[in-house]
């Protein structure tokens, strides 16, 4: 189980964190688990796909990162190798948690970070410090607030995104044939895409809805990410012909 606690500047004043990016982290997988509100930055690296739960039919959306099992290939010996890194990875041995400030039992609780006390990125001999010496923020901290105010913020809107997608009937299943330089072949299934032609024949009302949500742009950030699979094809290839 998890060992996860508050974070505070009190028990936690010495606390470092590894920030490397390493398959010996769990960092080394050919997906990441994305949300809404990363679109615009994620679509400049990664294509964005969404996986349906074949039981609850929940959606999510994810980000290629490899093209077989256990392959992340931004991923080298320097490090992550892009501009920017997803959230769920970005924010380490943190998660959000939630409690009651002050005594008022009827207030809502707020969101607060946690720590994985148990995390083997954890430590206080080494890495990056998360409290500065006098209890303020340190920059490594700041950066995790981002990403889980990222996290935060896009779990609570992916239900309004994928709610509309699904009533206008924009998703559909699609199957990815890669042919690698080397005569491989490589299929992605079970995956699902925004139907490009139907977007484009919403009528006024639905397109006004889209938009008036903020799903229409993200619709076609998720569109333009596709265009990243030719470069992730590229690094596969390079890989393969060094090894």
């Amino acid at each position: 189980m998890t060992k996860a606690v508050t974070l505070n500047n009190v028990d936690h004043k010495d606390l470092k964190i590894d920030t490397r990016y390493c398959a010996e982290y769990g960092n080394n997988v050919n997906r990441a688990l994305v949300f809404t509100s990363e679109f615009g930055e994620l679509q400049r690296e990664y294509p964005i796909l969404f996986h349906k739960d074949p039981e609850t039919q929940n959606c999510q959306a994810h980000v290629l990162l490899g093209l077989e099992r256990d392959e992340n290939l931004f991923l080298n010996d320097n490090g992550w190798q892009a501009r920017y890194i997803p959230a769920v990875m970005a924010r380490g041995p943190f998660m959000i948690g939630f409690q009651k400030q002050g005594g008022d039992s009827d207030a809502q609780p707020e969101p607060v970070i946690h720590v994985e006390m148990d995390n083997p990125r954890v430590g206080v001999e080494s890495g990056e410090p998360v409290f500065l010496p006098y209890g303020g923020d340190a920059p490594y901290l700041e950066k995790v607030s981002k990403a889980l105010q990222v996290i935060h913020s896009g779990a609570k809107y992916d239900k309004t995104f994928f709610s509309i997608l699904n009533e206008l009937e924009l998703l559909e299943p699609v199957n990815i044939e890669i042919n690698l330089s080397n005569i491989e072949q490589i299929s992605l299934s079970n995956y699902y895409t925004i139907n490009d032609e139907k977007l484009s024949a919403l009528n006024p009302e639905q397109l006004a809805k889209l938009h008036s949500l903020g799903c229409l742009k993200l619709a076609y950030l998720a569109l333009s990410s596709l265009g990243n699979i030719p470069s992730l094809i590229d690094m596969k290839n390079k890989k393969s012909a060094i090894v």
